[in-house]
């Protein structure tokens, strides 16, 4: 079969870090070839160099005959490209970015219609909706539509499903498989081992080197101490009989639009709790309010035994809270990140430089401490993000979706750090979309469309919904299947 992708024995250095170290590969017409690999492995340079945004420095890359350095204009005619942060305009809707991208493609959304019509039915309910506005899942099929509006041979998907829930990303994958069926050739990035398994083949890279490409099943089974790791064990803790959190009917509107619709539960102080849901469901919204940043429209909330009405700068104090969104100071060095957020969560003067130690110890991030945030892998930076949230030594934790885009070594290593919090007595309220984690969680609830639809441990919550692990659990409760 031809091959539309070359990659030959390319290097790249940024400053006297190795990004890619003599690669070479090829894809061939109609594939969907899987990059998978640590944090920092050097896929996204990869990406950006057959994608002709980034020069190589060593070695040459042809895509559909051209030459990346020599012909990049007839390849970006070509190529459809969507990085692994969310590229779209915020401000415009729907309907204006996709207007917006064909244009610059010289074409119109009519001319190619067709190619995107499954997709675009999906969002075209919002098609009025400014794109910051619309819930993970969409966002993504957005781009990917902008991405396929001038009808291109070959399709560069750096992650394109973090943050998007499972579901979702089942129906995403439905879409790419339907797309290489037409000829179209695809090549992804992924964290997620069941999605590389839905490739024809996948290359695993490490620290800038292709270590082996074949089948999945092939590749997952070689180097499964990295790509599947095997599962954390841990002791719940005893019950304390104390709430660290408590809702009663809790409810919250945006005009006529009902977000969270009256839930209610508790949550016992040392546990893990996770808050899980389809996006758009109402998690984000809900946590916002526990963490006092928000004003319920109705229904009670006590957090740490204060109210989230009248109490909210009391609960800030005590909590800690990592977001979606990396919320670090890119041009500080990490060491530097710690002892601000120190300052601002109130540590004693006297003591932030030994609990900056011990943290950087902790998280592993001791010999980067006086690295510049925005040079850190993704998993790094959420390793600072979590050692920052916890360095005040809080009573509770928010997480959410804390390991987005994170590859799998490194949330286990990740989940590794929440049960050594809680063993100290810290209470974790975390919300994810990948469901091996939902099985690290003491409880879970399950919310749909505003409202808290099951709770219980994951084992209770598999019986119940006679299900055999917790996607398929997921499944069932999130669209009815």
């Amino acid at each position: 079969m031809e091959s539309i992708i070359e990659v030959n024995h390319i290097t790249k250095h940024y400053g006297v870090t190795e990004a890619l170290s003599d690669v070479s590969f090829h894809v061939k017409r109609g594939e969907i070839f899987g990059l998978i690999g640590p944090d920092g492995a050097g896929k996204t340079t990869l990406f950006r160099i057959i994608a002709t945004l980034v020069s190589a420095e060593k070695g040459t890359t042809y895509v559909c005959g051209f030459d990346t350095e020599k012909e990049y204009k007839a390849i970006r005619k070509r190529t459809g490209y969507m990085p692994g942060k969310f590229s779209l305009y915020q401000d415009l809707t729907v309907e204006e970015n996709l207007n917006f991208f064909a244009t610059l493609f010289g074409t119109s959304v009519a001319a190619h219609r067709e190619l995107i019509n499954d997709i675009y039915r999906q969002i075209e309910p919002f098609r009025k909706r400014r794109a910051g506005a619309l819930s993970g899942g969409m966002k993504q099929k957005l781009a990917l539509c902008c991405a396929l509006v001038h009808s291109p041979e070959v399709l560069l998907l750096d992650e394109p499903t973090t943050g998007v829930d499972p579901v979702s990303r089942r129906e995403f994958w439905t879409i790419l498989e339907r797309l290489s069926k037409q000829g179209i050739t695809i090549v992804v990035s992924t964290p997620f081992m069941d999605e590389a398994s839905m490739c024809h083949r996948i290359a695993f890279i490490h620290e800038g080197h292709i270590r082996g490409i074949g089948t999945p099943p092939e590749i997952l089974e070689r180097f499964k101490e990295i790509l599947c790791p095997p599962k954390l064990e841990r002791n719940p803790p005893a019950a304390e009989n104390q709430l660290a959190i408590s809702v009663k009917g809790l409810v919250k509107r945006f005009g006529t639009f009902t977000a969270v619709d009256g839930i209610s539960f508790e949550v016992e102080r040392g546990e893990v709790f996770g808050f899980l849901g389809a996006n758009g469901a109402g998690k984000t919204t809900a946590m916002r309010i526990l963490c006092g940043l928000s004003i319920p429209s109705g229904g009670e909330a006590k957090v740490l035994g204060f109210d989230v009405r009248t109490q909210s700068e009391e609960i800030k104090k005590n909590i800690g809270y990592m977001s979606q969104k990396f919320s670090l100071y890119e041009d500080l060095k990490v060491w530097e990140n710690m002892r601000l957020f120190a300052g601002i969560y109130g540590v004693p003067s006297n003591e932030i430089a030994f609990r900056i130690e011990t943290m950087l110890h902790s998280i592993g991030l001791y010999e980067e401490r006086d690295t510049l945030v925005r040079k850190l892998p993704p998993g790094w930076k959420q390793r600072l993000a979590f050692g920052v949230a916890v360095i005040h030594n809080p009573h509770l934790v928010f997480l959410d979706e804390p390991t987005g885009g994170v590859d799998p070594a490194t949330r286990r290593q990740f989940w590794e750090l929440i049960y050594q919090a809680s063993a100290r007595g810290i209470t974790f309220f975390v919300t994810t979309h990948c469901m091996d984690e939902a099985e690290y969680c003491d409880r879970i609830s399950m919310m749909v469309d505003g409202r808290i639809r099951a709770i219980g441990t994951p084992d209770e919550l598999k019986k119940q919904f006679e299900a055999k692990d917790m996607d398929e659990v997921f499944r069932k409760l999130a669209r009815g299947f």
